[in-house]
């Protein structure tokens, strides 16, 4: 369990808690209950955020990719009147989702490609997805702290704020149960992809590595220079997935290090990745 707090959007982590949690407290996926022992998972998040800011009453809750799904859709066209896009997004999510897609919590932004100046270019929509079960789950248990679940975010999407607005990026996000690649330009999504790693061995997340980049090296038609690294896994430990690979030569940087953080906010025993995604929070 991670919170943190900062005093403006560009400022350091004035605070930076972490609240470790028992061995199947949280079962995370898509389909509630989330929380396996809600009692112990309510003492460890009501403990993160009084360590933050005890009297805060809005919160932005980051929520494990597992949790949520996320696609990128094509349309020839939208609707001009934005109300009449979001049935158009839950119509075609319908059979991509392993719940509900009328009920879920469903939320979406336009994407702005390279290409939008092509007469016939797709419109381009990301779209993030939750069942309605786990959405309720989540919200009930940050309200019985008489508190307001204000936003509920992917990790990944919350940490890919902190990313540089300008350039092009591949970002590399692994948690516990899955492993997420995504690539931006400029600020665009163009590229997001989340693996399953309960089932998969370390040379397939390695293998998803390379299939991002050369993704990016296609779709950008530029070589890519460096791979962002954010989430559970160091530069290091990811580098030792991609030793298989001889040839891979591109350098591994952290997006979140210690110069994100004021001195003594984050704990020397808990790496500094490990909060990309609140870092990304507080930034978005």
């Amino acid at each position: 369990m991670l919170a943190g707090g900062a005093a403006r959007i560009e400022s350091p982590l004035d605070k930076a808690v972490f609240v470790p949690l028992p061995a199947g407290a949280v079962s995370v996926g898509v389909t509630a209950p989330v929380f396996r022992d809600s009692a112990v998972v309510h003492a460890a998040l009501k403990n993160a955020l009084d360590s933050v800011d005890p009297r805060g009453r809005d919160w932005t809750i980051v929520l494990p990719d597992a949790c949520t799904r996320v696609h990128i859709l094509d349309f020839d066209t939208l609707p001009a009147k934005p109300q009449e896009v979001l049935p158009l997004v839950r119509f075609r999510l319908r059979r991509m989702l392993p719940f509900d897609a009328d009920v879920a919590a469903v939320s979406y932004q336009l994407l702005h490609p390279s290409n939008v100046a092509k007469k016939d270019a797709p419109v381009q929509v990301i779209a993030a997805a939750m069942s309605a079960e786990v959405r309720e789950e989540v919200e009930s248990m940050v309200r019985s702290m008489q508190r307001e679940p204000g936003v509920l975010l992917p990790a990944t999407l919350a940490a890919m704020a902190a990313l540089p607005d300008t350039g092009s990026h591949l970002l590399v996000h692994t948690e516990q149960d899955s492993m997420t690649t995504a690539i931006t330009h400029n600020g665009e999504l163009l590229l997001y992809r989340t693996t399953d790693r309960v089932n998969t061995d370390l040379g397939d997340m390695a293998q998803a590595v390379l299939i991002a980049a050369a993704y990016y090296e296609d779709a950008l038609h530029v070589p890519l220079r460096e791979l962002w690294v954010a989430g559970l896994e160091s530069t290091d430990v990811l580098r030792q997935h991609l030793a298989a690979d001889e040839a891979w030569q591109i350098p591994l940087r952290s997006l979140v290090d210690s110069q994100s953080f004021s001195a003594g906010a984050v704990s020397s025993e808990v790496d500094p990745g490990r909060f990309t995604s609140v870092v990304g929070a507080l930034r978005g």
